[in-house]
């Protein structure tokens, strides 16, 4: 077990670092559009209004809550944790896409197919990012890493949120979905420098 010290407080292993550094780019996408979201959907999308931002949502969770117990399940009776890392690469991959999608959206439909997207992409993440996660903690260092991840994706999210409005105020939906979907990619493939760690299993 490592030290608890103060010195230590960033001393964690490799892959607990590469998934919180993945987490703060992902989560610094999504943090750019989070906050104009439903000014999106009722100022670009022909015929949206907030009953469409509600379905949409309301689409995104039913998804994702039916589909992540089994898909746990899978990866638990599946040696290793090869699983583990493929499908969270995969939903994080299909939530970054998703992001880009926006800019075609013309319409509900649209705003609902990739509500779907969103809800396979992070059925697909959800459980196989936590049990990577839980997997690799260190023992006696547990609540301090959980509490680690937590406020760096959500300082890493406040921070563009509140860039989020300026961008599509200066620049346009487009940019904004763009620049987002970008960060969430490049989140995503951060996530490949841990595989040969995982590998070795």
């Amino acid at each position: 077990m490592r030290k608890v010290g103060w010195k230590n407080i960033f001393n964690i292993n490799k892959v607990l670092r590469v998934l919180v550094a993945s987490d703060i780019l992902i989560f610094s996408g999504f943090g750019l559009m989070s906050p104009i979201f439903a000014v999106f959907i009722t100022g670009q999308i022909s015929g949206g209004n907030l009953i469409t931002v509600g379905i949409a949502e309301a689409i995104y969770l039913a998804s994702k809550s039916l589909l992540q117990i089994p898909i746990g399940i899978l990866i638990d009776e599946t040696k290793g944790q090869k699983i583990d890392f493929w499908l969270s690469f995969a939903g994080s991959i299909l939530s970054a896409l998703a992001i880009l999608l926006y800019i075609f959206a013309s319409t509900p439909a649209h705003i609902y197919l990739i509500g779907l997207l969103f809800g396979i992409a992070g059925a697909l993440a959800y459980p196989a990012w936590m049990g990577l996660f839980s997997r690799n903690l260190e023992t006696g260092r547990e609540s301090f890493i959980w509490g680690l991840h937590s406020t760096t994706t959500e300082l890493s999210s406040a921070i563009t949120a509140a860039l989020g409005g300026f961008v599509a105020e200066r620049f346009g939906f487009g940019s904004l979905f763009l620049t987002a979907g970008a960060i969430a990619l490049f989140g995503s493939f951060v996530l490949l420098i841990v595989y040969p760690e995982i590998a070795k299993e």
